[in-house]
């Protein structure tokens, strides 16, 4: 399996400083064209970055659902 049919937006819970939120909000204003990066300055940072990519994963192809069908290389 691949991400881009395992991960789908209903299976995150977001909070934004301690209050529910959407993925919306923390990825605000996302588009077809936007990608995403992390800096990860601390031994363990990696181990709370994984969600957030893992929206950000799902936003890219939210924002454009034909890319979970195409067959691209």
């Amino acid at each position: 399996m691949h991400v881009v049919t395992l991960l789908k937006a209903e299976m995150f819970d977001v909070e934004i400083d301690g209050r529910p939120a959407s993925i919306a909000e923390a990825l605000p204003n996302w588009n077809p064209h936007d990608r995403f990066g992390l800096v990860i300055d601390d031994a363990l940072g990696g181990i709370g970055a994984t969600h957030l990519l893992q929206i950000a994963i799902t936003s890219f192809y939210d924002v454009k659902p034909s890319r979970r069908t195409e067959l691209t290389v």
